[in-house]
C-alpha cells in the first residue's frame, strides 16, 4: 500500500515537472488579444501549449473558487474581482494592466445608425423595431457596468425613470458575456450592444463613445461613478454590492498554478515590446499597478522595478 502511494506521488511530481500546458482563465472581452498574444508566445516557446478558457469574469472566479478548476493565470475585466473572490487562498497579488470604457456598438445595418449621437442614443435604443443587448450582470462585468451607465445616464440627461425603462425593455437581449453580442451584431440580429471600446475596435464595429461622465472611463469622474451601484451574486451566491468606478482589467498568477514558470514567462512576454504592440493593435494600452508587490515572483519584481 505504501509503495503504491509513493509511486503515485512520484508520478504527479514527474507530471508537474514536465507539464507544458499553460492554462489561462480569462474574461471573454480579452479573447482576441490573448489569442494573438498566445500564438506569438508559442512561436518563441514551442514547448508550451497555451490553453485559453473564456468566460464572464465572475464565472472565471467561480470556476476557481467553487468548481475548483485548475488554472495558472486568471485575467478579469474588473480588478476588484481578484481580491474579492480569490484572496487569500487562491491569490495574494493583483496586477492592474489596462483600462477601458463602455460604448454603444452598432453596424451599418443598424436601424437609425445615421441618426444616433450622444444626445439621443438613449431614445434610439427604445424605438420601435430596434433591438439592443448587453451581457448578463450576474456573470459579466460589462453587464453590470451597462446597468451603471444607465443609472448615470438617467441623472446626466435628467431623464426620470430611464433606468426603469431600460430594465423593463421588451426589445432587449441579455447574453452570457459581452463577446457573445458581437456575433449578434454582425448577423444583424441586434442593432446596438453595450460593449467595451476595445472589443468594438477589435471587431471593426462602429461605436458611439458615450460622455466621460457616464462611460466609466475617467478618473476625473470617479467620485460621480461611485454614486451608483448594482448587486450581483458574490461568494457562495450571497448578494454583493458593486459601486461604479473607472474600468480597469487585472490578472494574477494563481497560488495553486501547476506551471508557474510558464505563467511568469507569459507575463514577461506580455510586457515585452512584442506583447505591448499586440495589445496596442487591439486597442489596449498596457501599464502596471500592483496592490501587493512584495508577493510578486522575483522575476516580475525585476522587470517592473519593485
Amino acid at each position: 500500500m505504501k509503495k503504491s502511494v509513493i509511486l503515485l506521488l512520484l508520478f504527479f511530481v514527474i507530471l508537474n515537472i514536465y507539464a507544458e500546458d499553460l492554462i489561462i482563465f480569462h474574461a471573454g472581452s480579452l479573447t482576441n488579444v490573448l489569442h494573438e498574444l498566445s500564438k506569438a508566445f508559442e512561436q518563441e516557446y514551442p514547448k508550451i501549449d497555451v490553453k485559453l478558457v473564456a468566460a464572464g469574469s465572475l464565472v472565471v472566479a467561480r470556476k476557481i473558487t467553487e468548481l475548483h478548476q485548475i488554472a495558472d493565470l486568471a485575467f478579469v475585466a474588473d480588478y476588484t474581482i481578484i481580491p474579492e473572490f480569490l484572496y487569500d487562498h487562491y491569490a495574494n497579488y493583483n496586477v492592474v494592466f489596462s483600462n477601458n470604457s463602455i460604448v454603444l456598438a452598432y453596424t451599418n445595418k443598424s436601424k437609425y445608425c445615421d441618426l444616433i449621437n450622444k444626445n439621443n442614443w438613449y431614445e434610439i435604443i427604445f424605438k420601435k423595431g430596434v433591438l439592443f443587448g448587453h451581457s448578463n450582470p450576474d456573470l459579466d462585468p460589462a453587464g453590470y457596468r451597462t446597468l451603471m451607465v444607465m443609472k448615470l445616464a438617467e441623472d446626466f440627461y435628467s431623464k426620470n425613470e430611464l433606468f426603469e425603462k431600460f430594465i423593463n425593455a421588451k426589445n432587449k437581449f441579455i447574453l452570457k458575456k459581452s463577446i457573445d453580442l458581437v456575433a449578434y451584431l454582425e448577423a444583424g440580429e441586434l442593432d446596438y450592444a453595450f460593449l467595451y471600446k476595445s472589443v468594438a475596435f477589435q471587431y471593426n464595429l462602429k461605436y458611439l463613445e458615450l460622455p466621460d461622465e457616464i462611460n466609466l472611463s475617467s478618473d476625473e469622474y470617479k467620485e460621480n461613478y461611485k454614486k451608483v451601484s448594482v448587486e450581483v451574486p458574490g461568494k457562495d451566491g450571497n448578494p454583493m454590492k458593486i459601486f461604479g468606478k473607472p474600468i480597469n482589467f487585472s490578472f494574477t498568477i494563481l497560488k495553486n498554478a501547476q506551471n508557474k514558470k510558464a505563467a511568469i514567462e507569459f507575463v514577461k512576454f506580455m510586457y515585452s515590446d512584442k506583447g505591448r504592440k499586440i495589445f496596442k493593435e487591439n486597442g489596449m494600452e498596457l501599464f502596471v499597478l500592483v496592490d501587493n508587490p512584495d508577493n510578486l515572483p522575483e522575476e516580475l519584481k525585476e522587470i517592473w522595478g519593485f
